[in-house]
């Protein structure tokens, strides 16, 4: 295991989905050991076998719907089903499996439940808007671009700690 992957998720069709490519395609200069990846327009299963071609840990950064006031951001360790210690276990959207509308929480349950072997990071992001539009080069909503530079700031910060202590916890 080397470093730390930084991968952007999202689609820039759906306004603010596209946040998790925009902060990561904007990222420069980053700590070594950590590279940078964007995982544009991936299905849930594209992006589980993503995570299991991986041989690092993730921090997944995507537009994330929480429940709290759009451009707000929340960082956590995914944790398997069943496992109580520090960390999310994301909620399912349904209990049974079909290839149609997976998300994010089951794109990382099927690589954990596939044998991933790293820790999975989520740096999510509430949308402010979500509606699909043509591209004309400014993807994000208005809104959000005005949280950018604080976004790319919080994001920064978080690699730094998970670039040194992302080791530490396989």
């Amino acid at each position: 295991m080397s470093g730390l992957v930084v991968a952007g998720i999202g689609s820039r069709y759906l306004a603010d989905d596209g946040i998790g490519l925009r902060l990561v395609e904007t990222l420069d200069h980053l700590e070594p050991g950590v590279r940078s990846e964007l995982w544009e327009d991936a299905d849930a299963l594209t992006l589980s076998h993503r995570l299991l071609d991986l041989s690092a840990p993730v921090l997944l950064v995507d537009c994330a719907d929480m429940g709290l006031a759009g451009g707000e951001w929340r960082c956590f360790r995914v944790r398997p089903a069943g496992d109580h210690r520090a960390g999310v276990e994301l909620v399912l959207r349904s209990r049974t499996l079909s290839t149609h509308g997976l998300g994010l929480a089951e794109a990382v349950r099927i690589a954990m439940e596939l044998g991933l072997g790293w820790p999975v990071h989520v740096f999510g992001v509430q949308p402010f808007e979500l509606e699909l539009q043509p591209r004309s080069g400014e993807e994000l909503s208005p809104a959000m671009r005005s949280h950018l530079p604080a976004l790319r700031s919080a994001l920064r910060q978080r690699i730094r700690a998970l670039s040194t202590t992302c080791v530490e916890e396989v």
